[in-house]
């Protein structure tokens, strides 16, 4: 039934509301793990229904009645708008971390001097930049 969906619907929204209120604060949730694992699996209960329901009348959407297919649809756009931002979040978090491991790399070459020549067959010299080593402590 429709109703199913609509729940899973209305649950992944909630969950991505909080994902997003977590991540636009600046410190690390302990919890966000379980919200994107949480996540996940609505997400796949909305599709695993969508199919149900598209396999059993693929005009499943026209056939409810207007009041209904106007919640339904008001619900996905709901959805649609809040993934939107979710996506920026998320985007703007790993070009960060992007930036600032490049950063720790830079620093560290600079600092290590990771640098070697190398002569050519020709008496040419190459430099070669090697990166530096770097690992990164998951546990703060």
């Amino acid at each position: 039934m429709w109703i199913d969906l609509v729940d899973a619907i209305a649950s992944l929204a909630k969950l991505v509301d909080e994902e997003n209120d977590r991540l636009t604060m600046p410190i690390n949730h302990p919890d966000l793990p379980g919200i994107v694992a949480a996540k996940s699996r609505l997400a796949g209960q909305v599709e695993a229904e969508t199919a149900r329901l598209a396999r059993e009348d693929p005009d499943w959407l026209a056939t409810l009645d207007p009041d209904d297919r106007g919640k339904v649809t008001a619900l996905i756009e709901t959805l649609l708008r809040r993934l939107s931002i979710n996506a920026n979040l998320l985007d703007r978090r790993i070009r960060l971390c992007d930036d600032l491991m490049g950063a720790i790399a830079a620093e560290a070459q600079r600092l290590t001097g990771a640098r070697s020549t190398v002569y050519g067959v020709r008496g040419t010299l190459r430099l070669n930049e090697n990166p530096a080593p770097i690992s990164v402590n998951g546990q703060f």
